[in-house]
């Protein structure tokens, strides 16, 4: 097992220590994902200007490694030790309504994501240690899925891919506690 130790300012995404193969597949995934957007949607990020286009995929990659990344044993357990940073971390993610108002899509529909994925994530956090934590956190991923897509049908790819990765990343990766049971506290 290669682990390494990650820089101070990098802990609230990778945790303290990480291995080498899971900061190849947060990068791998992310870059497969973004290209695969920017080949399908790259007009959207041009029309929109140069600076609002590149925070845009910048905003719409942190959703995407955070998806992965939330899954690994370092971020879960770094959390995990430390209940008001997950609050914080729940807090701050207001991603879908910055990307809606940027690339000029409905700030109703951001609202109402960032809302659900809000609640929703505030319940699985509140349900840490219980034993269904895992299953209603799927449960509330899998209705905010259903209704993201209705929410965006016929929308862009972009707005699409962005609520399904968010929710998955707030709700059910970073929302669960991944490794309880299974930390080396030492």
């Amino acid at each position: 097992m290669n682990i390494i130790k990650v820089p101070k300012f990098l802990h609230d995404i990778f945790g303290e220590e990480t291995e080498a193969i899971t900061l190849f597949l947060i990068l791998f995934v992310t870059v497969v994902v973004m290209t695969g957007l920017i080949v399908a949607e790259g007009q959207l990020f041009t029309e929109v200007g140069l600076l609002k286009g590149i925070l845009g995929i910048v905003l719409l990659a942190d959703i995407v490694a955070g998806t992965v990344a939330n899954f690994s044993s370092g971020t879960s357990n770094f959390y995990a030790r430390r209940p008001k940073n997950r609050w914080v971390f729940i807090a701050v993610h207001v991603q879908p309504v910055v990307i809606a108002w940027m690339l000029g899509f409905s700030l109703l529909y951001a609202a109402l994501l960032w809302f659900f994925v809000i609640v929703a994530t505030s319940i699985v956090n509140l349900l840490n240690g219980h034993a269904h934590q895992r299953f209603i956190a799927g449960a509330l991923m899998t209705l905010g899925i259903f209704g993201a897509l209705v929410l965006y049908k016929g929308d862009s790819l972009v707005m699409q891919v962005m609520s399904v990765f968010f929710i998955i990343k707030v709700v059910f990766s970073f929302g669960v506690d991944h490794e309880r049971g299974v930390r080396d506290d030492s």
